[in-house]
């Protein structure tokens, strides 16, 4: 199929080939049983996981079926599949797959983590705080936060892009949802994070003789991260203040379909974690990414510089600029495409359904793997290559929708996603209205997916005079 058409369910698009006499998409044989394959094979995938399913769709296409701890498990990238996954079947497919369980030890029973009733139920609760209204109001802290990184800077100076760009979306979060200055807590919440990290990345099938000082570990750092959050609420329910912003808000909450419903003490422990950590972490992956991608791209960087010379001349960005900026928009979507935040989507059939030509029976696990999609040449020409121009909306509408998901889709899509490209905006824009940045390797590092995809090596990067 080309990447200009309609996706289509053709008898000759290679996407969708004849199933096999047991009706499964093709796939690998069942692994053999025994500690020394489970290894084998939790090796291969904990170093070099994209190596390890990208040979799978080259070799069998784009979707593939394999057996796994005695459970069904259909891997696929094309925008056809996903489609009826997450958007045409989406009450078929629950977000109860083994993967959420692991998360679940983070982020407790938050939004990213739930299903069922109590998913809308926070949902519901949750929305005011995302609304356009809500968002702009967080503009100017969000600016005034990437102001006191920027005044920390010098040009002729080194940058770990990666750490700082944790730091500044850290601050952004505490200022703009919890109202709170986290500058004191960064530390704590990054050491956290990068527990959770690695801890996420072991795959489920380690033996557990061998996962015990990781998940030692990952006990400390969630007693650490719950220091954190309760100081928060403790001194929100101190104050007499009231405020503005997503902890008052949980706080507070009533649910509009039943007055008596409240949230309970862990419900909140359990969204401010998963705000904190999830909301925080995407951003500062796409800002770094971004950045780094720039930096080796003069044109883009040019490109850039008029439209903010343009847009905004000498003074810092404001909410009615946000929709103006439209190649900063760009650039920070072209990052989320090479890099998108959700590398992968989850699901686990509650019921039997279909999958293009395929039968999926209740219980079946359900793997997207956007990081495939988003580099599939059928829909990116040259797929490595950074061009933001892919996002001009000629280019877009050629394109079939699911081509293109790095906050997910369908009524599960992240509630935060507008919040998070307007911050990477407004950031990008204020950090190259003060500087341009120059970059200290040949080469960027790997993408290293964990809980989400962040560079296997720091990102140094230079300050330099804007040119």
């Amino acid at each position: 199929m080309s990447a200009t058409a309609e996706p289509g369910r053709t008898s000759t698009d290679s996407t969708h080939a004849p199933a096999n006499k047991q009706g499964f998409p093709p796939g690998p044989p069942p692994r053999k049983a025994g500690v020394v394959e489970s290894l084998r094979y939790a090796a291969a995938f904990f170093f070099d996981p994209f190596s390890f399913v990208g040979s799978r769709f080259e070799r069998y296409g784009d979707i593939y079926y394999a057996p796994s701890n005695g459970v069904g498990l259909y891997v696929l990238k094309h925008p056809d599949h996903i489609r009826d996954v997450l958007i045409t079947q989406s009450d078929a497919f629950e977000k109860t797959h083994t993967a959420f369980e692991s998360l679940s030890t983070v982020l407790g029973q938050g939004l990213l983590t739930t299903d069922g009733e109590v998913w809308r139920r926070h949902r519901r609760l949750l929305g005011p705080a995302f609304t356009k209204r809500a968002i702009e109001a967080c503009v100017d802290r969000m600016v005034a936060e990437t102001e006191t990184t920027l005044g920390r800077m010098r040009i002729g100076a080194q940058w770990d892009v990666g750490a700082e760009m944790i730091d500044l979306t850290l601050r952004i979060v505490g200022r703009t949802l919890l109202g709170i200055d986290l500058a004191s807590e960064v530390d704590t919440v990054g050491r956290s994070m990068r527990t959770f990290q690695m801890s996420l990345a072991v795959p489920r099938s380690t033996p557990k003789a061998l996962k015990w000082p990781v998940d030692r570990t990952n006990v400390k750092a969630l007693a650490a991260l719950d220091g954190v959050i309760d100081r928060v609420i403790a001194a929100r329910r101190a104050s007499s203040i009231k405020h503005n912003d997503l902890l008052q808000m949980l706080l507070d909450a009533v649910d509009p379909e039943d007055a008596s419903v409240r949230l309970s003490s862990r419900e909140i422990r359990d969204e401010l974690v998963t705000f904190l950590l999830a909301g925080h972490e995407t951003t500062s992956n796409t800002l770094s990414w971004a950045l780094s991608l720039i930096a080796r791209s003069p044109e883009v960087e040019r490109k850039l510089r008029q439209e903010l010379d343009n847009v905004l001349g000498s003074r810092l960005p404001t909410a009615a600029d946000v929709d103006k900026l439209v190649y900063t928009d760009r650039i920070v979507k072209e990052a989320m495409r090479l890099y998108p935040p959700a590398y992968v989507l989850a699901r686990r059939a509650g019921r039997d359904a279909t999958i293009g030509p395929y039968s999926v029976s209740h219980g079946s696990e359900v793997v997207i793997w956007t990081y495939f999609t988003h580099r599939d040449p059928r829909f990116y020409p040259e797929p490595t290559a950074f061009r933001p121009d892919r996002f001009a909306p000629e280019a877009e509408e050629r394109r079939p929708k699911q081509s293109y998901l790095p906050f997910g889709a369908g009524p599960r899509a992240c509630i935060g996603r507008a919040f998070a490209s307007v911050e990477a905006v407004v950031a990008l824009a204020s950090l190259y209205q003060r500087f341009s940045f120059r970059h200290e390797e040949r080469e960027l590092p790997k993408a290293r997916p964990r809980i989400t995809l962040s560079p296997s090596s720091k990102l140094r990067l230079r300050f330099a005079a804007p040119r």
